[in-house]
């Protein structure tokens, strides 16, 4: 082969070998263009998915004390009308039987049937049952209390059951808000009276954890996306938690509990995030306090309401997004009004001169200061 033909070979080669060797660079910057593509679209795509905020109203005990009974209901929770109608939901405890006459106060509790109604009205969709004093006029009083509440157009109920409406419906209460299935799981410690009769088909859901265990369990099997525990326990009048309450709250959060919100000791007690062994963080809110009552011992008439706000995803996923407290204060007859009436707090600092008694108006900032430092609420 001379020279010339030769190079002319050596040259061919060259450029055959740069037209191979090309395409496999084009496609490695195709590749990198692609990746680069992927990862904005990642950091881009999430701020614009569609989401749903669920919101859930909380309050603590609503009771009907004897100096309550005969007046006009109207003005009792009216302020707080406003924080129920941006809920999808809200949960009252209700503190008493619906038993008939004659109708009573502490310490045996018997609320006429409009109680119920009234508090319906001012937007309530869950009752809680679950608690001490539902069975204070016996079985029948229960059975009363839980025919009525079945039959109020747009009202479900939890924590208790009878023949006519069994505890597989309604222990856990499940309700689909926005696509979200929520779990409601309610129960109580005891009873000051006696537990139902077992031949007649009623029950209290109690604290037992083989109890509640299968409330979880049912609230597992029914797909629910988030549970919420709404216990009835701890110390009456007490600003701190107790051993049984914070060793509970931890069983509760690792069955799988999402948010545990509880009633009881007429009192606010102190708030805490519990983290789990699959490193959930589960908010506690110990008590609430009394909603509405004519209770004037030191402390109880500064109360808490709980919104719990939850996200569900354009896939489907819900999760928890945070818990917002809000202080309220029942004002008795001759303080604020002639009525009762429970103020938001926030929406009266500073308004001491529309008080009738204003030594309730020092009552209640002082109340404020204290509990604040006690619990460590909004500190």
């Amino acid at each position: 082969m001379s020279k010339d033909r030769a190079r002319i070979l050596f040259v061919l080669l060259i450029l055959a070998g740069g037209l191979f060797l090309k395409p496999s660079g084009v496609f490695a910057q195709e590749k990198i263009k692609e990746k680069t593509w992927f990862d904005k679209f990642v950091k881009r795509v999430p701020p614009h998915i569609p989401t749903d905020s669920i919101r859930i109203f909380i309050l603590g005990d609503v009771m009907l004390h004897s100096k309550q009974m005969g007046r006009d209901y109207t003005p009792f929770l009216e302020e707080l009308k406003p924080l129920m109608a941006k809920a999808d939901a809200s949960v009252v405890n209700m503190e008493f039987p619906l038993a008939g006459k004659p109708y009573t106060g502490y310490p045996v509790f018997s609320a006429p049937d409009d109680y119920a109604d009234y508090i319906k009205s001012v937007g309530a969709d869950i009752f809680l049952v679950g608690n001490n004093h539902v069975m204070d006029r016996g079985t029948e009083g229960l059975e009363k209390t839980l025919r009525k509440y079945a039959g109020m157009e747009g009202i479900k109920f939890t924590g208790a059951y009878s023949k006519d409406v069994p505890d597989s419906l309604v222990n856990p209460l499940i309700v689909n808000i926005k696509g979200a299935k929520i779990a409601f799981i309610n129960f109580t410690y005891g009873m000051n009276t006696g537990l139902p009769d077992p031949a007649s088909g009623a029950g209290i859901r109690l604290m037992k954890k083989e109890d509640t265990k299968e409330l979880f369990d049912r609230a597992r099997k029914a797909g629910a996306n988030i549970i919420v525990a709404l216990p009835h326990w701890g110390e009456e009048y007490f600003l701190k938690h107790n051993k049984s309450q914070e060793n509970y709250a931890k069983w509760l959060a690792e069955e799988g509990a999402d948010v545990i919100i509880g009633s009881h000791p007429h009192v606010i007690q102190d708030t805490c995030n519990l983290v789990t062994s699959d490193g959930r963080k589960v908010p506690v809110v110990y008590s609430l306090g009394n909603a509405v009552s004519n209770m004037s011992a030191i402390n109880t008439r500064l109360e808490l309401a709980a919104t719990v706000t939850l996200v569900r995803n354009f896939l489907g996923q819900v999760s928890l997004e945070g818990v917002k407290l809000d202080f309220l204060w029942c004002t008795l007859p001759d303080m604020l009004t002639d009525n009762y009436r429970t103020i938001i707090v926030n929406d009266r600092i500073g308004q001491r001169d529309l008080w009738i008694n204003a030594s309730d108006y020092d009552n209640m900032m002082s109340t404020l200061k204290r509990v604040k430092e006690q619990t460590g609420i909004g500190k």
